[in-house]
């Protein structure tokens, strides 16, 4: 199946819903509204109205209808032959390079009638017709050529009417052959209705339409092409300024992340001299003085006792002397507010050459916190 085809009844599909909708109405409307508010030489150029050629055969000739500057048909010209008609056109193609050109039947040689259908049948209303032809007329669809228009819905949506136009092969190609050459260049079949109107029917076979480049389709392309290339770059750019914002995010959270580590860094050194300059502050003031420990031990060590050395080792004090009272020391010791837990590190030893005791007493010495207070008040 040619791919044309396989998309025919699709676009079929479509083409019946968007008529069927109040779409196409609103968007003729809005148009207008938009074209009334440009220059007149803006809305002539921005016109989509297709201009069409009126060829229509009458008794004694043709009458042609050519469309005037707004695409209103102008009076009417009469042309006696098929060649006059072709010059006549020819002679206006300079003014209305676009117009379309449709032959109008005369309303006797078109059957034309109303059939209820169901709403389903506007989807494929043309294979609809084509099988209901022969039931609904006295024809078959292979005796003539056919078109139908949707004219209005059932109450309920049910059901719609379809006015449907159809002209026999035979007298068709008989108005053809009058046209001559120019038979080739139509684009539509059509009749005129009895308000002196086109009817809106197509009944020349799509094989022998007469085919246009379509400007305004090629033209709605190249916008829509450009709409999705300016929307992609768009996208594109828009992605591009967000990956931009967020590298410059990342650049200001690492730099302040830096900033953040050395402020760290700084404090934790801060930290450590305050901390060392505490700890010296405390060992300074729990280190007793040493005059003030020689004064305690002047105080408290009889006139006859002497010491020959005097030891400091953390805070523990160790003293080697001489008394005549040795063992009564360490009462005198424990008095102290300097000096913690005073004992005797070695005997009492005699010395005969100074007639005293040797002695060495261990204690510890320092400020008496109320933790060591506590300790020693639960050794007593």
């Amino acid at each position: 199946m040619p791919l044309a085809d396989a998309l025919d009844i699709p676009l079929q599909r479509l083409k019946a819903r968007y008529e069927a909708s109040p779409l196409p109405a609103f968007l003729d409307w809005w148009f207008g509204q938009l074209r009334a508010l440009l220059p007149t030489r803006w809305q002539a150029a921005l016109r989509t109205e297709r201009a069409w050629i009126e060829i229509e055969p009458v008794p004694g000739g043709v009458d042609l209808r050519l469309p005037g500057q707004a695409g209103e048909a102008r009076e009417a010209v009469r042309a006696d032959s098929a060649e006059a008609v072709a010059e006549i056109v020819e002679r206006f193609a300079h003014e209305a390079r676009d117009a379309r050109r449709v032959l109008l039947l005369p309303p006797a040689r078109v059957l034309r009638r109303i059939l209820p259908l169901p709403a389903a049948a506007r989807e494929r209303l043309q294979s609809v017709l084509g099988f209901e032809l022969d039931r609904q007329t006295p024809f078959k669809p292979d005796q003539v050529h056919f078109d139908a228009k949707v004219r209005g819905e059932e109450a309920g949506g049910k059901q719609i009417r379809v006015e449907i136009a159809l002209v026999p092969r035979s007298r068709l190609d008989e108005a053809l052959a009058a046209l001559g050459p120019l038979a080739a260049t139509l684009d539509a079949v059509d009749v005129r209705g009895l308000e002196g109107r086109r009817a809106g029917f197509n009944l020349l076979p799509p094989e022998r339409r007469v085919r246009r480049a379509n400007l305004w389709l090629w033209i709605n392309t190249g916008l829509v092409v450009a709409f999705l290339l300016l929307l992609l770059l768009a996208m594109n750019q828009t992605l591009a300024n967000r990956e931009a914002a967020l590298a410059r995010l990342d650049a200001e959270v690492e730099t302040q992340r830096a900033e953040a580590r050395a402020v760290n860094q700084f404090r934790r050194g801060l930290d450590e001299a305050v901390e060392g300059a505490n700890f010296l502050a405390v060992r300074r003031a729990q280190q007793p003085i040493m005059a003030d420990l020689l004064n305690e031990l002047t105080r408290l060590l009889p006139d006859d006792t002497y010491l020959e050395r005097l030891n400091f080792d953390g805070e523990r004090v160790t003293m080697h002397g001489l008394s005549s009272q040795a063992a009564a020391l360490l009462t005198l010791l424990q008095s102290s507010q300097l000096l913690r837990d005073p004992s005797l590190s070695g005997p009492i030893q005699p010395d005969q050459r100074a007639g005293k005791d040797r002695f060495q007493i261990t204690a510890g010495y320092g400020p008496q916190t109320e933790e060591k207070a506590g300790a020693a008040d639960a050794r007593r």
